[in-house]
């Protein structure tokens, strides 16, 4: 009987990895890769390489943080970033990559060594050729790698680097050394040799008068001495080659001159070159056209367009490459700057022009499965690449869609003239055709409040320096320190902001305020002028209309009441500050951060909820003043579009009621900031 025996290991053994054979393929003896060499002298290598390094600062390095929503945040200021950019003082982050790529594609190896600080953290990065580095494991195979053996030449000896200080790019990994990368161009050799040779075989016969040469002898077996052929030999060269090229030649006795070797069609060895090309191109996973190569013009005439041979050029070398290079920085570099626990290195593509038109196809899917509806909002914002926000999370309905239950016939609810105070309800035909209004409406108010949301926040940072800049003077002179008596700290704060607030001027800064929230109500009558037209009411502007919805926006501003906010964060920042022990400096940011977030605590949520409240108003008035300024004076009620689970049953019950101008505007006026309400003008029946 005969047992069989296992034994698990209970750690990895690694081997040195195997020889390539000293450059030998298979099926032949002759050492290619010795003749090729590095590659850097050839033009089927060094073409599309140089393509690659030209294109890849199109895609810019970022940090990303994934946030609990599972959308991402970009960190611009991350020190990895700042480092890389500016990684010695001799070049930059675009002659650092080059050299990378050079060296990955070659040799499906790209080396960094990091300069470290006197407190441990890299403060320079340096390319190193592949062929001064090498990955070395333990002699006894318990170790997979234990340092780099670097030798730089020049007669510098070589120097064994810890792995924690080299960055190592790798092609995947060669199975004869899985320590390395896998050079992509390995398995061309020959067809990179091919390319030397028929370069240098047709430079050759160029060189040597443009054609091998021809034979001269004497005619009908007669001889010649060796003096007389070399003189004839040195005669001929003299006077028919170079310029000379094309004269009589005369002879004084009977001779045979005879070409011997090739004409210029025979000379032609674009096929042989062609295949060279494609394979290498095929290698790296860039189209021959896009790399200028004749073999792949050819092609491009019958097959792609260039627009679609320079997207896939991204999509198979560039894309992968770059995921590489992001997943090696993640392990190698990113976690010497402190925690990178929920950070990712990300290429951001976004602005590579040969990939605007997967943006613009992946806009208009998204856009369509967003108003399905069968994708949320937020859904489509976080893979367009936009930032996500608490209320995008919902799923669009088109204005015109009405939810029923499976099975049952939509109906609009009937004229019962009980729900939302017995108010008469548009038929199903105009509700319909106010419709198409209200769509046009909801695609204009993403962009106007943007802009919106743009002009506020400069305002309330601007606002917020100038509060710095007036209590700056008057911060010098106060003592700063905690009061013994809360009395007495309350008085002088008191005193304190009233001075910085009469330095302030704050009326200058309540008329500008009000300026912008009359320009941006303007504006957007100016957009539902436009979308007027589906209404069946002209596109134009009157004057009258454009008037009274500007002095809707002024008395709106109003209802942001700057003298009380800001009084407010004047007391709170001074009060604070005192409580931490802050100086004059500190304080005074204090007051920039405070007053220009007001209780929003930032300027960015504070414009964005004023922006997205006072857009929606002011497509209301404008909607209202326009229909009006046209002889009509009763509208349809267009609300509770979100659902039951997230409209007020209220609103959903009014959708579809018909209401004069004034129950309109008292109905727009005192909708919630989050609201949908929205208005289309009402014909009647009979149109």
């Amino acid at each position: 009987m005969f047992k069989r025996f296992s034994k698990a290991l209970s750690a990895m053994r690694h081997g040195a990895g195997l020889p390539f054979a000293m450059g030998l393929l298979k099926r032949t003896r002759y050492n290619y890769k010795k003749d090729v060499g590095d590659g850097l002298d050839s033009s089927v290598v060094t073409a599309p390489i140089m393509w690659i390094q030209r294109a890849m600062p199109e895609a810019v390095l970022t940090v990303r943080r994934r946030k609990t929503d599972g959308s991402h945040e970009e960190i611009p200021t991350h020190k990895m970033l700042e480092l890389v950019a500016r990684p010695n003082p001799f070049y930059g982050d675009i002659m650092l990559w080059a050299a990378t790529l050079l060296s990955y594609l070659i040799d499906g190896n790209g080396y960094w060594i990091k300069v470290r600080s006197i407190i441990g953290r890299p403060a320079e990065l340096w390319y190193v050729p592949h062929w001064t580095m090498e990955p070395k494991g333990s002699d006894d195979g318990s170790e997979f790698l234990t340092h780099y053996k670097y030798s730089p030449g020049g007669g510098v000896p070589p120097i064994d680097l810890e792995p924690d200080d080299v960055v190592h790019f790798r092609h995947g990994l060669d199975p004869r050394n899985p320590r390395k990368g896998l050079s992509p161009l390995a398995g061309v050799l020959r067809e990179i040799f091919m390319d030397l040779e028929s370069s240098n075989f047709v430079a050759s016969l160029l060189r040597n008068m443009g054609v091998p040469g021809v034979v001269i002898s004497p005619k009908d077996g007669g001889s010649v001495s060796p003096e007389d052929a070399a003189a004839t030999k040195a005669w001929f060269q003299a006077n028919f080659t170079g310029d000379r090229r094309g004269g009589a030649l005369v002879m004084g006795a009977p001779t045979t001159v005879s070409e011997f070797g090739f004409n210029p069609q025979q000379m032609n060895m674009s096929e042989s070159r062609d295949v060279a090309e494609e394979r290498v191109c095929a290698c790296l996973g860039v189209p021959a056209a896009v790399v200028g190569f004749g073999a792949g013009l050819q092609t491009s005439k019958v097959g792609a367009t260039m627009s679609e041979l320079m997207k896939l050029a991204w999509r198979n070398g560039l894309l992968p490459i770059l995921r590489v290079f992001a997943d090696e920085l993640d392990r190698s570099l990113l976690p010497d700057f402190g925690n990178a626990t929920g950070l990712k290195t990300h290429f951001d593509t976004s602005e590579v022009l040969a990939l605007q038109d997967d943006m613009d196809k992946a806009a208009t899917r998204w856009t369509t499965l967003a108003g399905g509806p069968i994708a949320k909002v937020s859904e489509a914002r976080e893979a367009l690449g936009l930032e996500v926000l608490p209320e995008h999370d919902f799923y669009f309905r088109p204005a015109m869609s009405l939810e029923t239950p499976a099975g049952v016939r939509p109906e609009l609810p009937a004229d019962t003239g009980k729900a939302f105070g017995a108010k008469s309800r548009a038929s199903r035909s105009a509700f319909r055709a106010g419709a198409a209004f209200i769509d046009a409406l909801q695609k204009q108010e993403g962009p106007l409040q943007k802009a919106f949301e743009r002009r506020l926040k400069k305002f309330f940072a601007d606002f917020g320096n100038a509060a710095k800049d007036a209590a700056g003077p008057l911060l010098d002179a106060e003592d700063l320190t905690p009061k013994d008596l809360p009395e007495a700290e309350t008085k002088s704060d008191e005193l304190l902001v009233a001075q910085i607030l009469d330095r302030l001027g704050i009326d200058a800064h309540r008329t500008t305020f009000q300026k912008i929230y009359e320009a941006h109500y303007v504006d957007t009558a100016k957009k539902v002028s436009e979308a007027a037209n589906l209404a069946g009411i002209s596109g134009s502007l009157p004057d009258p209309v454009a008037r009274a919805v500007a002095g809707a926006g002024g008395r709106r501003s109003g209802l942001v009441d700057l003298s009380k906010q800001t009084r407010a964060a004047l007391f709170d920042a001074i009060a604070e500050g005192r409580a931490e022990g802050e100086g004059v400096t500190q304080v005074a940011n204090r007051i920039a951060g405070y007053v220009e977030g007001g209780h929003w605590q930032t300027a960015e949520t504070r414009a964005r909820t004023i922006a997205r409240t006072e857009t929606k108003y002011a497509q209301n008035i404008s909607t209202i003043e326009r229909a009006k300024a046209a002889g009509l004076e009763q509208f349809i009620i267009y609300d509770g579009r979100l659902g039951p689970d997230r409209s007020d049953p209220d609103h959903i019950a009014r959708n579809g009621s018909i209401v004069t101008a004034a129950e309109a505007s008292q109905l727009a006026s005192d909708e919630h900031p989050n609201g949908t309400l929205s208005f289309a003008p009402y014909f009647g029946e009979d149109n």
